[in-house]
């Protein structure tokens, strides 16, 4: 399905898409198509450290766990909500 990633990237950067190939092993046909299906955010086909994250994690879960693009929609929903109330936990604190 995929090669192994080459390296990571330093934080807060913003990447080619030949940068995020060689980073997360996908094709650029698979993350274009991610972007498409809109679980990716791309702006102008510069990608940032949220879409590098958030491939990864869509490779980790297809891999893993064979789960579907309905299924990933879902997932990558429900970990941004927790995130976000993790964020606001740690904000009561």
């Amino acid at each position: 399905m995929s090669n192994q990633p080459i390296h990571d990237p330093p934080p807060h950067s913003e990447y080619s898409i030949e940068f995020v190939v060689q980073a997360t092993g996908l094709s650029s046909e698979t993350i274009l198509s991610y972007q498409e299906q809109g679980l990716v955010r791309s702006d102008h086909g510069v990608y940032d450290d949220e879409a590098l994250h958030t491939l990864r994690q869509i490779e980790h879960l297809q891999r893993a766990y064979e789960v579907n693009l309905s299924g990933l929609k879902m997932i990558l929903n429900l970990m941004s909500e927790l995130d976000q109330l993790r964020s606001v936990m740690r904000a009561r604190r």
